[in-house]
Protein backbone atom coordinates (compact mmCIF):
# COMPACT_ATOMS: atom_id res chain seq x y z
CA UNK A 1 0.00 0.00 0.00
CA UNK A 2 1.21 3.46 -1.03
CA UNK A 3 1.13 6.74 1.09
CA UNK A 4 -1.79 8.68 -0.03
CA UNK A 5 -3.99 5.94 -0.07
CA UNK A 6 -7.60 6.86 2.12
CA UNK A 7 -8.45 4.37 4.18
CA UNK A 8 -12.44 4.31 4.31
CA UNK A 9 -13.06 7.47 2.69
CA UNK A 10 -11.23 8.84 5.95
CA UNK A 11 -7.65 8.49 6.87
CA UNK A 12 -4.99 9.06 4.42
CA UNK A 13 -1.61 7.08 4.71
CA UNK A 14 1.63 9.55 5.35
CA UNK A 15 4.20 7.61 6.15
CA UNK A 16 5.52 4.27 7.62
CA UNK A 17 5.89 3.98 10.95
CA UNK A 18 6.79 1.10 11.69
CA UNK A 19 6.24 -3.01 10.41
CA UNK A 20 6.15 -6.50 12.24
CA UNK A 21 5.94 -9.54 11.81
CA UNK A 22 1.92 -9.36 10.60
CA UNK A 23 1.18 -6.09 10.60
CA UNK A 24 2.11 -2.46 9.18
CA UNK A 25 2.19 0.87 11.01
CA UNK A 26 1.49 3.88 9.55
CA UNK A 27 1.11 7.65 10.42
CA UNK A 28 -2.62 9.00 8.69
CA UNK A 29 -4.68 12.00 8.50
CA UNK A 30 -8.06 11.92 9.96
CA UNK A 31 -9.48 14.18 7.27
CA UNK A 32 -13.17 14.65 9.36
CA UNK A 33 -11.61 15.18 12.59
CA UNK A 34 -8.18 16.95 11.19
CA UNK A 35 -5.73 15.42 13.18
CA UNK A 36 -3.18 12.42 13.06
CA UNK A 37 -3.90 8.85 13.95
CA UNK A 38 -1.66 5.88 13.96
CA UNK A 39 -3.39 3.06 11.40
CA UNK A 40 -2.39 -0.58 11.96
CA UNK A 41 -3.04 -2.66 9.32
CA UNK A 42 -2.31 -6.33 7.99
CA UNK A 43 0.23 -6.77 5.66
CA UNK A 44 -0.69 -7.81 2.48
CA UNK A 45 0.52 -11.16 2.78
CA UNK A 46 -1.56 -12.39 5.87
CA UNK A 47 -5.29 -10.50 4.67
CA UNK A 48 -6.73 -13.93 3.62
CA UNK A 49 -5.62 -15.65 6.79
CA UNK A 50 -8.79 -15.48 8.51
CA UNK A 51 -6.82 -16.18 12.33
CA UNK A 52 -4.69 -13.27 11.94
CA UNK A 53 -8.34 -11.30 10.69
CA UNK A 54 -9.68 -12.06 13.79
CA UNK A 55 -6.92 -11.37 15.88
CA UNK A 56 -6.59 -7.31 14.79
CA UNK A 57 -10.01 -7.39 15.41
CA UNK A 58 -10.15 -8.84 18.90
CA UNK A 59 -7.42 -5.86 19.57
CA UNK A 60 -9.74 -3.09 18.67
CA UNK A 61 -12.42 -4.61 20.22
CA UNK A 62 -10.72 -5.40 23.75
CA UNK A 63 -8.38 -1.97 23.50
CA UNK A 64 -11.64 0.23 23.22
CA UNK A 65 -13.16 -0.65 26.26
CA UNK A 66 -10.53 -0.19 27.94
CA UNK A 67 -9.44 3.98 28.94
CA UNK A 68 -6.36 4.25 30.84
CA UNK A 69 -3.38 7.20 30.15
CA UNK A 70 -1.11 4.50 30.14
CA UNK A 71 -2.96 2.72 27.25
CA UNK A 72 -2.71 3.86 23.80
CA UNK A 73 -6.71 4.66 22.39
CA UNK A 74 -8.23 3.02 20.27
CA UNK A 75 -10.21 5.54 17.67
CA UNK A 76 -12.20 3.42 15.13
CA UNK A 77 -11.95 -0.29 13.39
CA UNK A 78 -12.81 -0.72 9.55
CA UNK A 79 -11.94 -2.75 6.48
CA UNK A 80 -10.84 -1.75 3.04
CA UNK A 81 -10.58 -2.88 0.14
CA UNK A 82 -6.91 -3.01 -1.68
CA UNK A 83 -6.29 -4.81 -4.96
CA UNK A 84 -9.12 -6.59 -4.52
CA UNK A 85 -8.28 -7.77 -1.19
CA UNK A 86 -10.43 -6.61 2.17
CA UNK A 87 -7.81 -5.68 4.57
CA UNK A 88 -8.77 -4.81 8.08
CA UNK A 89 -7.40 -1.86 10.20
CA UNK A 90 -7.30 -0.57 13.52
CA UNK A 91 -7.31 3.15 14.36
CA UNK A 92 -5.62 4.49 17.33
CA UNK A 93 -4.15 7.24 19.36
CA UNK A 94 -0.59 8.96 17.80
CA UNK A 95 2.21 7.81 19.89
CA UNK A 96 4.57 10.30 20.24
CA UNK A 97 7.37 8.67 21.51
CA UNK A 98 10.02 5.42 20.90
CA UNK A 99 9.51 1.77 21.66
CA UNK A 100 11.48 0.65 25.00
CA UNK A 101 13.07 -2.01 22.34
CA UNK A 102 14.68 1.07 20.57
CA UNK A 103 15.80 2.98 23.75
CA UNK A 104 17.78 -0.13 24.61
CA UNK A 105 19.74 0.30 21.64
CA UNK A 106 21.30 3.38 23.06
CA UNK A 107 21.98 1.37 26.72
CA UNK A 108 20.15 0.82 29.45
CA UNK A 109 18.04 3.32 31.13
CA UNK A 110 18.93 4.32 35.24
CA UNK A 111 17.03 2.51 37.95
CA UNK A 112 15.11 5.47 38.61
CA UNK A 113 13.50 5.15 34.93
CA UNK A 114 12.79 2.01 34.94
CA UNK A 115 10.86 2.08 38.11
CA UNK A 116 8.57 5.11 36.50
CA UNK A 117 8.70 3.25 33.16
CA UNK A 118 7.84 0.03 34.92
CA UNK A 119 5.03 1.34 37.51
CA UNK A 120 3.21 3.17 34.57
CA UNK A 121 3.16 -0.40 32.41
CA UNK A 122 1.95 -2.36 35.85
CA UNK A 123 -0.73 -0.05 36.39
CA UNK A 124 -1.75 -0.07 32.61
CA UNK A 125 -1.76 -3.71 33.02
CA UNK A 126 -3.88 -3.49 36.77
CA UNK A 127 -6.76 -1.76 34.57
CA UNK A 128 -6.48 -4.45 31.87
CA UNK A 129 -6.67 -6.81 34.30
CA UNK A 130 -9.87 -5.07 36.43
CA UNK A 131 -11.72 -4.96 33.00
CA UNK A 132 -11.24 -9.16 33.08
CA UNK A 133 -8.18 -9.03 29.79
CA UNK A 134 -4.88 -10.22 30.19
CA UNK A 135 -2.44 -8.39 27.67
CA UNK A 136 -0.32 -11.88 27.24
CA UNK A 137 2.62 -10.41 25.39
CA UNK A 138 4.46 -7.74 27.59
CA UNK A 139 8.02 -7.26 25.86
CA UNK A 140 9.98 -3.83 25.12
CA UNK A 141 8.47 -3.77 21.86
CA UNK A 142 4.80 -3.15 23.24
CA UNK A 143 5.65 -0.23 25.65
CA UNK A 144 5.97 3.46 23.98
CA UNK A 145 8.49 5.44 25.96
CA UNK A 146 7.02 8.88 25.29
CA UNK A 147 7.41 12.43 27.20
CA UNK A 148 4.61 11.92 29.19
CA UNK A 149 4.70 8.63 30.34
CA UNK A 150 4.89 5.37 29.09
CA UNK A 151 1.88 3.48 27.08
CA UNK A 152 1.21 -0.34 26.37
CA UNK A 153 0.47 -0.96 23.23
CA UNK A 154 -0.63 -4.16 21.18
CA UNK A 155 -3.58 -6.15 22.75
CA UNK A 156 -3.54 -8.50 19.22
CA UNK A 157 -3.26 -11.37 21.43
CA UNK A 158 -5.26 -10.48 24.66
CA UNK A 159 -7.85 -12.91 26.10
CA UNK A 160 -10.34 -12.50 28.66
CA UNK A 161 -9.71 -14.03 32.27
CA UNK A 162 -11.04 -17.91 32.38
CA UNK A 163 -10.05 -21.46 31.22
CA UNK A 164 -9.42 -20.53 28.07
CA UNK A 165 -9.67 -23.09 24.94
CA UNK A 166 -6.73 -25.12 23.55
CA UNK A 167 -5.01 -23.33 21.22
CA UNK A 168 -3.63 -24.60 17.94
CA UNK A 169 -0.11 -22.96 18.70
CA UNK A 170 1.60 -21.31 21.30
CA UNK A 171 1.37 -17.72 20.85
CA UNK A 172 3.46 -14.95 22.36
CA UNK A 173 7.29 -14.30 23.00
CA UNK A 174 9.08 -17.00 24.37
CA UNK A 175 11.41 -15.23 26.56
CA UNK A 176 8.42 -13.53 28.56
CA UNK A 177 6.03 -16.33 28.53
CA UNK A 178 4.73 -17.57 31.79
CA UNK A 179 4.87 -20.99 32.91
CA UNK A 180 1.16 -21.44 33.43
CA UNK A 181 0.64 -20.42 29.59
CA UNK A 182 3.28 -23.49 28.75
CA UNK A 183 1.19 -25.93 30.36
CA UNK A 184 -2.57 -25.37 29.84
CA UNK A 185 -4.77 -22.85 28.17
CA UNK A 186 -5.71 -21.13 31.21
CA UNK A 187 -5.84 -17.23 31.24
CA UNK A 188 -4.49 -15.55 34.34
CA UNK A 189 -3.21 -11.86 34.78
CA UNK A 190 -0.48 -13.72 36.88
CA UNK A 191 1.26 -14.19 33.73
CA UNK A 192 1.67 -10.64 32.54
CA UNK A 193 3.08 -9.77 36.23
CA UNK A 194 5.36 -12.90 35.31
CA UNK A 195 6.24 -11.29 32.22
CA UNK A 196 6.69 -7.66 33.99
CA UNK A 197 9.17 -9.62 36.00
CA UNK A 198 11.35 -10.45 33.29
CA UNK A 199 11.14 -6.70 31.96
CA UNK A 200 12.36 -5.70 35.44
CA UNK A 201 15.35 -8.11 35.26
CA UNK A 202 16.19 -7.69 31.91
CA UNK A 203 15.99 -3.47 32.19
CA UNK A 204 17.94 -3.27 35.74
CA UNK A 205 20.89 -6.28 35.52
CA UNK A 206 20.76 -5.82 31.34
CA UNK A 207 20.17 -9.65 30.98
CA UNK A 208 17.81 -12.37 30.99
CA UNK A 209 16.90 -14.22 33.82
CA UNK A 210 18.65 -17.50 32.39
CA UNK A 211 21.63 -18.12 30.52
CA UNK A 212 20.26 -20.28 28.01
CA UNK A 213 21.62 -21.37 24.49
CA UNK A 214 17.98 -22.30 22.43
CA UNK A 215 15.01 -21.51 22.54
CA UNK A 216 13.74 -24.92 24.04
CA UNK A 217 16.35 -24.81 26.84
CA UNK A 218 14.50 -20.91 27.55
CA UNK A 219 11.06 -22.45 27.51
CA UNK A 220 12.29 -25.38 29.85
CA UNK A 221 14.05 -22.89 32.44
CA UNK A 222 10.40 -20.97 32.36
CA UNK A 223 9.29 -24.25 34.12
CA UNK A 224 12.12 -25.95 35.88
CA UNK A 225 14.74 -23.60 36.56
CA UNK A 226 14.77 -20.64 39.37
CA UNK A 227 15.58 -17.20 37.75
CA UNK A 228 19.39 -15.90 38.60
CA UNK A 229 18.88 -13.32 41.45
CA UNK A 230 19.38 -9.93 40.26
CA UNK A 231 22.84 -8.51 41.19
CA UNK A 232 23.63 -5.95 43.52
CA UNK A 233 22.83 -2.93 41.63
CA UNK A 234 23.48 0.78 42.73
CA UNK A 235 20.13 2.57 43.50
CA UNK A 236 18.02 -0.44 43.60
CA UNK A 237 16.38 -0.75 47.12
CA UNK A 238 16.26 -4.43 48.87
CA UNK A 239 12.79 -4.39 48.39
CA UNK A 240 12.47 -4.23 44.87
CA UNK A 241 15.22 -7.34 44.60
CA UNK A 242 12.52 -9.01 46.67
CA UNK A 243 9.90 -7.54 44.28
CA UNK A 244 11.34 -8.97 41.48
CA UNK A 245 11.57 -12.45 42.94
CA UNK A 246 7.87 -12.45 43.90
CA UNK A 247 7.33 -11.85 40.18
CA UNK A 248 9.23 -14.57 39.12
CA UNK A 249 7.76 -17.59 41.31
CA UNK A 250 7.05 -20.74 39.05
CA UNK A 251 3.80 -20.70 41.06
CA UNK A 252 1.06 -17.90 40.10
CA UNK A 253 -0.98 -17.61 43.28
CA UNK A 254 2.53 -16.59 44.88
CA UNK A 255 3.36 -13.33 42.98
CA UNK A 256 2.51 -9.83 43.59
CA UNK A 257 -0.94 -8.24 41.70
CA UNK A 258 -0.31 -5.71 39.43
CA UNK A 259 -1.91 -2.92 41.38
CA UNK A 260 0.58 -3.73 43.79
CA UNK A 261 3.27 -4.00 41.86
CA UNK A 262 2.46 -0.50 40.16
CA UNK A 263 2.47 0.67 44.14
CA UNK A 264 5.88 -0.53 44.89
CA UNK A 265 7.76 0.55 41.52
CA UNK A 266 6.40 4.00 42.40
CA UNK A 267 7.36 4.14 45.76
CA UNK A 268 10.80 3.12 44.54
CA UNK A 269 11.04 6.01 42.26
CA UNK A 270 10.56 8.58 44.92
CA UNK A 271 12.89 6.37 47.42
CA UNK A 272 16.43 8.18 48.57
CA UNK A 273 19.15 6.06 49.53
CA UNK A 274 20.03 6.00 53.43
CA UNK A 275 22.91 8.53 53.35
CA UNK A 276 20.94 11.09 51.32
CA UNK A 277 18.73 11.06 53.91
CA UNK A 278 21.40 11.54 56.48
CA UNK A 279 23.49 14.68 54.51
CA UNK A 280 19.74 15.85 54.57
CA UNK A 281 18.48 15.62 58.13
CA UNK A 282 19.00 18.63 59.95
CA UNK A 283 21.03 19.17 63.27
CA UNK A 284 20.05 18.66 66.44
CA UNK A 285 18.51 21.62 69.08
CA UNK A 286 16.39 24.73 67.32
CA UNK A 287 17.02 27.43 65.31
CA UNK A 288 16.04 30.55 64.44
CA UNK A 289 14.88 31.79 61.49
CA UNK A 290 18.41 33.44 60.43
CA UNK A 291 19.93 29.91 60.69
CA UNK A 292 22.27 30.44 63.98
CA UNK A 293 21.27 28.76 66.78
CA UNK A 294 18.73 30.01 69.04
CA UNK A 295 20.83 31.87 72.89
CA UNK A 296 20.46 30.67 75.95
CA UNK A 297 19.26 33.38 78.87
CA UNK A 298 23.32 33.83 78.92
CA UNK A 299 23.50 34.90 75.22
CA UNK A 300 20.51 37.40 75.65
CA UNK A 301 22.18 39.26 78.63
CA UNK A 302 25.79 38.89 76.78
CA UNK A 303 24.11 40.75 74.39
CA UNK A 304 22.70 43.42 75.99
CA UNK A 305 26.37 44.07 77.45
CA UNK A 306 27.31 44.97 74.64
CA UNK A 307 25.27 47.91 74.16
CA UNK A 308 22.86 46.08 71.23
CA UNK A 309 19.08 45.66 71.08
CA UNK A 310 18.10 43.27 73.88
CA UNK A 311 15.60 40.82 72.23
CA UNK A 312 11.91 41.27 73.67
CA UNK A 313 12.13 44.99 74.06
CA UNK A 314 11.79 46.12 70.73
CA UNK A 315 15.34 47.14 69.81
CA UNK A 316 16.20 49.10 73.17
CA UNK A 317 19.82 49.64 73.77
CA UNK A 318 21.30 49.14 76.89
CA UNK A 319 25.21 50.86 76.72
CA UNK A 320 27.62 50.44 79.37
CA UNK A 321 26.42 47.44 81.36
CA UNK A 322 29.64 45.38 80.58
CA UNK A 323 31.68 47.38 83.29
CA UNK A 324 29.05 48.39 85.93
CA UNK A 325 25.85 46.34 86.48
CA UNK A 326 27.29 42.80 85.01
CA UNK A 327 30.40 43.14 87.13
CA UNK A 328 28.26 43.57 90.42
CA UNK A 329 26.23 41.31 89.61
CA UNK A 330 29.13 38.80 89.63
CA UNK A 331 30.78 39.82 92.39
CA UNK A 332 27.98 40.02 95.25
CA UNK A 333 24.62 38.59 93.68
CA UNK A 334 26.44 35.75 92.56
CA UNK A 335 29.11 35.15 95.49
CA UNK A 336 26.13 35.68 98.03
CA UNK A 337 24.04 33.03 97.12
CA UNK A 338 26.09 29.69 97.63
CA UNK A 339 25.57 31.19 101.14
CA UNK A 340 22.54 31.79 101.48
CA UNK A 341 20.83 28.91 100.33
CA UNK A 342 19.34 30.34 97.53
CA UNK A 343 17.95 27.68 95.37
CA UNK A 344 20.10 26.47 92.67
CA UNK A 345 18.04 28.59 89.78
CA UNK A 346 19.67 31.71 91.03
CA UNK A 347 22.69 29.95 90.33
CA UNK A 348 21.86 30.06 86.55
CA UNK A 349 22.08 34.01 86.83
CA UNK A 350 25.81 33.66 87.79
CA UNK A 351 26.02 30.57 84.60
CA UNK A 352 24.19 33.89 82.16
CA UNK A 353 26.43 36.72 83.79
CA UNK A 354 29.52 34.47 82.37
CA UNK A 355 27.92 33.86 78.89
CA UNK A 356 27.88 30.28 79.53
CA UNK A 357 24.77 28.45 78.92
CA UNK A 358 21.91 28.55 80.77
CA UNK A 359 18.63 27.17 80.49
CA UNK A 360 17.53 26.36 77.04
CA UNK A 361 20.62 27.08 76.01
CA UNK A 362 21.05 24.49 73.65
CA UNK A 363 17.50 24.40 71.96
CA UNK A 364 14.65 22.62 73.07
CA UNK A 365 16.11 19.16 72.15
CA UNK A 366 19.30 19.99 73.83
CA UNK A 367 18.72 22.31 76.86
CA UNK A 368 20.90 22.12 79.56
CA UNK A 369 19.84 20.93 82.65
CA UNK A 370 20.97 21.87 86.40
CA UNK A 371 22.10 18.97 88.20
CA UNK A 372 19.79 19.43 90.77
CA UNK A 373 16.04 17.33 89.96
CA UNK A 374 14.11 20.08 88.13
CA UNK A 375 11.19 20.18 90.59
CA UNK A 376 13.53 21.12 93.31
CA UNK A 377 15.08 23.95 91.23
CA UNK A 378 11.99 25.36 89.16
CA UNK A 379 9.73 27.48 92.04
CA UNK A 380 11.71 29.39 94.32
CA UNK A 381 10.53 31.76 97.20
CA UNK A 382 10.45 35.77 97.17
CA UNK A 383 13.78 37.03 98.32
CA UNK A 384 16.11 39.52 98.23
CA UNK A 385 18.95 39.94 95.42
CA UNK A 386 21.51 42.47 96.35
CA UNK A 387 21.52 45.29 93.81
CA UNK A 388 24.99 46.89 92.42
CA UNK A 389 27.06 48.69 94.92
CA UNK A 390 26.06 51.68 93.54
CA UNK A 391 22.46 51.63 94.51
CA UNK A 392 22.52 49.57 97.64
CA UNK A 393 19.23 48.86 98.00
CA UNK A 394 17.43 45.15 97.27
CA UNK A 395 15.55 43.81 94.30
CA UNK A 396 12.07 41.75 95.21
CA UNK A 397 12.93 38.45 93.75
CA UNK A 398 9.04 37.36 91.94
CA UNK A 399 7.73 33.53 92.54
CA UNK A 400 8.82 32.53 89.04
CA UNK A 401 9.57 29.36 87.46
CA UNK A 402 13.13 28.54 86.15
CA UNK A 403 11.52 29.67 82.62
CA UNK A 404 10.58 32.91 82.83
CA UNK A 405 13.76 33.97 84.07
CA UNK A 406 15.13 35.42 80.49
CA UNK A 407 12.28 38.13 81.23
CA UNK A 408 12.46 39.16 85.08
CA UNK A 409 16.42 39.12 84.21
CA UNK A 410 16.25 41.42 81.34
CA UNK A 411 14.06 43.60 83.61
CA UNK A 412 16.25 43.67 86.17
CA UNK A 413 19.17 44.89 83.86
CA UNK A 414 17.32 47.39 82.78
CA UNK A 415 16.50 48.96 86.23
CA UNK A 416 20.25 48.86 87.13
CA UNK A 417 21.25 50.37 84.02
CA UNK A 418 18.78 53.14 84.89
CA UNK A 419 20.12 53.80 88.37
CA UNK A 420 23.61 53.32 87.89
CA UNK A 421 24.26 55.08 84.10
CA UNK A 422 23.95 58.53 83.87
CA UNK A 423 21.92 60.10 81.62
CA UNK A 424 23.40 61.51 78.31
CA UNK A 425 24.10 65.19 78.78
CA UNK A 426 23.71 65.10 82.33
Amino acid sequence: MEAEQILGGRYTLLDELGRGGTSVVWRARDEILGREVAVKMLDRRHTTDPRLRDRIRTEARVAAILSHPNIAQIHDYGESTWDGQCVPYVVMELVDGSTLQECLTAGLPTPREVFRICAQVAAALAAAHAAGLVHRDIKPANVMVTPVGAKVVDFGIAATVGPGEPEAELIGTPAYLAPERLAGPGVAPASDVYALGVLLHRLLAGESPWRVESTTELLSAHVHVPPNPLPPISGVPGFVVALVNRCLRKDPAERPAAADVAVLLARAERHRPARYRAAARPRAGRRHRGGVAQPAVAGRAATSERGQAVPGLRGQAVPGLRGQAVSGLRGQAVSGQRGSGQPAAVGRVALAERGQAGPGGRGRRGRTRNRLPLRQAAPFEGGAVPRPETTGRPVAVPRLRWWSYRNWLTRAVLRANRDTVAPTGA
